[in-house]
């Protein structure tokens, strides 16, 4: 079992704009594309101010601005060189391209491998399908895998691949900032007795993240980080975990028993039912074979911290 550690930075929050619990654009009408709607509702008090700053700010800039030139010129003030909406429009972009910068943050092997100018692209389309609603990025990248699956606009080179890629990355992202607990250690087995062990269920670390994939996405990550330029790979089912030992996350790829028995474990079932359910994907191994790769899985997993609890 080849892991590869990721280099962790200390973990930070990301703050954002966007007050939490909070759509700051507003609801508004359909418009076209050539006459943006006014949002001014004549509220001259400072949070009506607030709030049609935010509004305007916020709107997505795939879509019309929300207030026309004669509506900023009333509510904001032009400068020497640049007109009340050409300085709003400053701060629109500064506020998406704060969102870009952070979903380039999250994944950079995904910008790496669609090239800047598509990962620019694909994240606009996100911002303006998933706009920021709390107080900090740290998690407004979480749903970039389900995006790219079902609603990136189209073309989109590789989609299943970017897919697979994203929910690598968004792992890792997740594992970084989980709370984990001391790990199970091969002294805190010893007083399970012998009979009992197939009755045992693990409770496995809340900084783990277990993905089975279409495609090989952590041998081309494990690529870009030794700055091999990897070319897209071709469709190949894979399964990697993703935990955080200590301050540094871990990823290790499984084989196909692997996956059967770490899931099933990981999902709360005994462990004879996951060696159970192991046995198709070790049909023709002898008995002795199966007993020493299972041995060796098994105690590969404890000592690397992917289990805090045994219970039986």
């Amino acid at each position: 079992m080849k892991r590869q550690a990721v280099e962790v930075e200390t973990i930070h929050e990301r703050a954002s704009a966007t007050p939490e619990g909070k759509r700051l654009v507003p609801a508004v009408a359909p418009r076209s594309a050539t006459s943006p709607a006014s949002t001014d509702d004549g509220d001259a008090s400072l949070r009506g101010r607030q709030r049609r700053f935010a509004a305007a700010v916020t709107t997505a800039e795939s879509l019309p601005a929300l207030l026309g030139e004669a509506d900023a010129a009333r509510w904001l003030t032009a400068g020497p060189r640049l007109t009340a909406i050409e300085r709003l429009d400053i701060y629109r972009h500064a506020y998406h391209a704060r969102l870009v910068e952070c979903l380039a943050d999250d994944y950079p092997v995904t910008q790496h491998a669609l090239g800047e100018a598509a990962f620019d692209e694909l994240c606009r389309s996100y911002v303006a399908r998933f706009p920021s609603t709390g107080p900090s990025l740290n998690f407004f990248g979480r749903r970039m895998s389900e995006f790219v699956r079902q609603r990136a606009p189209e073309p989109l080179a590789g989609r299943g691949f970017v897919a697979d890629l994203t929910a690598l990355e968004w792992a890792i992202v997740e594992v970084i900032h989980a709370a984990s607990e001391p790990p199970l250690t091969a002294e805190g087995l010893r007083d399970i007795p012998a009979e009992a062990w197939g009755d045992v269920r693990f409770q496995a670390n809340t900084a783990l993240r277990l993905l089975e994939l279409a495609h090989p996405v952590n041998e081309y990550l494990q690529a870009f980080r030794e700055d091999r330029s990897p070319a897209i790979p071709a469709p190949a089912a894979s399964a990697t975990v993703v935990y955080r030992s200590g301050p540094t996350v871990w990823r290790m790829d499984l084989t196909e028993p692997m996956v059967v028995v770490l899931s099933a474990l990981v999902a709360g079932d005994t462990l004879g039912s996951a060696l159970s359910r192991a046995e198709a994907s070790l049909v023709g191994v002898a008995e002795a074979e199966v007993v020493a790769r299972v041995t060796t899985w098994f105690r590969e997993w404890v000592g690397h911290g992917l289990f805090v609890g045994a219970r039986f």
